[in-house]
């Protein structure tokens, strides 16, 4: 007779594995946040207008 119900199998250690899982990425997810809010990454900077930079020019010094 119990041949006779399809009740589904439970595997609890894996389970339990995806609970664990879900609470380290939790924890991850706070801490990593935490972390940005004390450390905030700087943006990205500024872009420029287009224009090459000057060079500057180098002074050679006399030959005597």
């Amino acid at each position: 007779m119990a041949d006779d119900t399809d009740t589904p199998i439970i595997d609890f250690q894996q389970r339990r594995r995806e609970r664990l899982h879900l609470v380290h990425d939790a924890r991850l997810e706070e801490v990593r946040s935490a972390f940005e809010k004390a450390f905030p990454i700087p943006g990205k900077p500024l872009a420029r207008d287009g224009k090459p930079a000057k060079k500057k020019k180098k002074k050679n010094p006399r030959k005597s």
